[in-house]
């Protein structure tokens, strides 16, 4: 039997219902195009304040730059609950900022074209029927400074952390966009490389490039947005714990973060 839609087999009391119950803030869409973008229904209404920043966020992001790669990943936690408290996202945000900057300063070492990068991200937390919380994440790079992933990680070990083991020195520095992805969670997690590959994805068609001003780049922009979507739907949000469901870069200061290559030491 076909899967049913959201619109089909939910009551009019849910289609009606204007308002998350635990966060009366949340405004709700429930049906058709948003703002004139197609978006994605079928898990359910779309948080309107969500949909408006991840919108908001990714306009920012296309119009600073003449070419934008936008990257679709999601991390998830240890299931054993080995890892660092606090923060996870920022220090995931950081560490790749740290990492994006220190490759911008080797190209201007080498002599090799190092324009300014800007790093805009948008994050989602959710929790899923196994209790367990995960992250989409959406990064916004300067498509002139990336044009893709790179050389997937592999784990050569059994991906797992154990505590009584120590990480290995001479692990390899990542040398690719998606590898300085996986390092970063691994960092803010406390885990090595290696060990943190399997707990970061990469979704398939998950990388996106735009060129503005160009004859696609409206399309583009309407396919990107409608990915996007997803993280806005209000199904596995959580409330009441104290954390954020929603981040998103703001354009400057502590999340909206600007690289250009500093001094050659």
């Amino acid at each position: 039997m076909a899967a049913c839609s959201y619109e089909h087999y939910c009551s009019e009391e849910q289609k009606m219902r204007k308002r998350n119950h635990d966060n009366t803030n949340l405004s709700l869409h429930h049906s058709g195009p948003w703002q004139g973008y197609d978006v994605q229904l079928q898990r359910g209404p779309l948080f309107i304040p969500y949909l408006e920043r991840i919108h908001e966020t990714m306009t920012r992001a296309i119009h600073s730059q003449p070419r934008t790669m936008a990257v679709r990943v999601d991390l998830a936690l240890p299931v054993n609950g080995y890892y660092r408290r606090g923060d996870l996202i920022e220090r995931f945000i950081q560490s790749l900022r740290a990492q994006l900057e220190a490759e911008l300063m080797k190209r201007k070492r080498d002599g090799r074209t190092a324009p300014r990068c800007r790093l805009e991200y948008v994050c989602v937390r959710e929790q899923g029927v196994s209790h367990q919380h995960h992250f989409h994440v959406c990064l916004f790079l300067n498509g002139d400074c990336y044009r893709g992933l790179g050389e997937m990680p592999r784990a050569n070990g059994t991906g797992e952390f154990d505590p009584d083991i120590p990480a290995d020195p001479r692990i390899e520095r990542p040398d690719g966009l998606a590898k300085r992805i996986v390092a970063a969670w691994a960092r803010a997690l406390g885990w090595t490389t290696e060990q943190a590959v399997g707990l970061v994805h990469f979704p398939e068609g998950g990388v996106y490039r735009i060129k503005r001003h160009s004859a696609v780049c409206d399309s583009q922009i309407a396919g990107l947005f409608n990915r996007l979507s997803y993280l806005a739907k209000e199904e596995t949000k959580q409330f009441g714990d104290g954390f954020r469901n929603l981040r998103c870069s703001r354009g400057g200061g502590r999340y909206g973060y600007i690289l250009q290559p500093g001094p050659i030491a």
